[in-house]
């Protein structure tokens, strides 16, 4: 078996392997059905992509591409990156970034946004590392 990075969108079938993933970053227990779900309900607008090495999934990405009112073309936003922690340090996050990337620019759009914690350091260190920079403060209200 090779264990050399593969980065594809996800499918359907890859249900199992995104619950996975989603609950050791969250820490959430998520079952393949809601990853199916979820998968659905957002295949309009969102691009999930998995990295596999040897075989298994290792770490996801998904990327959302969306019009809106002050421009003719779309902005896109990455909103959720993780890899798996043992398979850290490895060039899988700028991997995926650069199919996010690649993915939003094939998709008509100009910019790239993300959000990460203040306190996540380690995260913001690795978008500066790929380009990304200060752009603005997000805000947010619960609802529920």
């Amino acid at each position: 078996m090779s264990d050399s990075l593969v980065i594809r969108e996800a499918s359907p079938a890859d249900a199992t392997a995104l619950a996975e993933l989603l609950e050791v970053f969250n820490k959430v227990p998520t079952t393949p059905e809601t990853a199916a779900r979820r998968m659905e309900a957002l295949k309009a607008t969102e691009t999930i992509l998995l990295a596999f090495m040897g075989g298994a999934a290792v770490g996801l990405c998904s990327v959302r591409v969306v019009p809106f009112l002050s421009e003719d073309r779309p902005y896109a936003e990455v909103t959720e990156l993780f890899v798996r922690p043992e398979q850290r340090r490895r060039g899988i996050a700028r991997a995926l970034m650069a199919r996010a990337e690649a993915v939003a620019l094939l998709k008509g759009a100009t910019d790239v946004f993300l959000m990460t914690g203040f306190k996540n350091a380690t995260a913001q260190a690795f978008y500066r590392a790929t380009g990304y920079g200060d752009y603005a403060l997000a805000m947010r209200k619960k609802l529920s």
